[in-house]
């Protein structure tokens, strides 16, 4: 299928009737669940480098913070700490096919329960880009390993799948450039492979995202924006429901300053 057919068909079918589709079929069981709401704040750094045409390498830092369980300060506890190397790969200016592996440092939170682990993670990835008249919507279908350490100090192989639909918008412009404002928004289902540690419920968690963004420069943008997680406990009768601050900072080609002054 041509990806102009794609961008109709989907456009007739409409993003929200899919998402909505996928979230029946792979919602939680029908039984009653305990929710387990918590405010927490999510802050990722990346820095990307285009190497040539068509290959770009990128770092990202994530560092996030949370509160007790159902209390509204968000900032008590450190959670999570994570870095994770990039190489990604344009096969066309529509797609991208990524790969990434990285470490997730998990601490220790024991007024809420949450005990101290490490997770290494590897994945490959792709992205389809739909590039409309002033908007871009986004694609993205990621296949990860996961290699958790279990309470007996073992660690086990998990996959998992995730697929987001992404809208970027500039507001009162057609591009996004230096002094622009824009408007970001996605959602991303989670489907679990099953283990000992997350469990072998099929849905594994939903995260959707609604914030703003800013290009600081052409090649730096920052965003703030509300984060709803859903995520099923590994124990099947748990629904932890998370409203999380989010803030990201990207720079998204350090390379191209040195281009530009070389081209003078």
């Amino acid at each position: 299928m041509s990806l102009q057919i794609w961008g109709k068909y989907t456009t007739a079918i409409g993003p929200s009737a899919l998402l909505t589709l996928a979230l029946a079929l792979l919602s939680p069981p029908a039984q009653a669940l305990d929710l387990v709401p918590s405010a927490q704040m999510w802050s990722e750094v990346d820095v990307s480098a285009r190497l040539s045409r068509q290959w770009t390498a990128q770092v990202d830092v994530q560092y996030s913070r949370q509160g007790d369980n159902g209390g509204t300060n968000f900032l008590s506890y450190n959670q999570q700490l994570a870095v994770r190397p990039w190489l990604h790969f344009y096969v066309r200016p529509w797609l991208r096919l990524s790969t990434f592996a990285g470490l997730w440092d998990n601490f220790a939170i024991a007024e809420v329960g949450n005990r101290a682990y490490p997770e290494f993670r590897t994945a490959l990835q792709a992205s389809v880009y739909q590039y409309l008249s002033a908007s871009t919507i986004a694609h993205r279908l990621r296949i990860e390993n996961r290699m958790i350490r279990d309470k007996q100090f073992s660690y086990e192989d998990v996959a998992r799948l995730r697929y987001q639909l992404k809208y970027v918008k500039p507001i009162a412009r057609s591009e996004i450039t230096k002094g622009t404002n824009y408007f970001v928004g996605f959602d991303e289902i989670f489907i679990n492979g099953g283990s000992q540690v997350t469990g072998h419920n099929l849905f594994d968690q939903n995260r959707a995202f609604v914030g703003i963004g800013r290009a600081l420069g052409d090649d730096v943008l920052m965003e703030i924006g509300y984060f709803n997680q859903v995520q099923l406990e590994a124990n099947g009768t748990k629904l932890d429901v998370n409203h999380i601050l989010q803030l990201s900072l990207m720079w998204t080609d350090v390379f191209a300053g040195r281009r530009l002054a070389d081209s003078q």
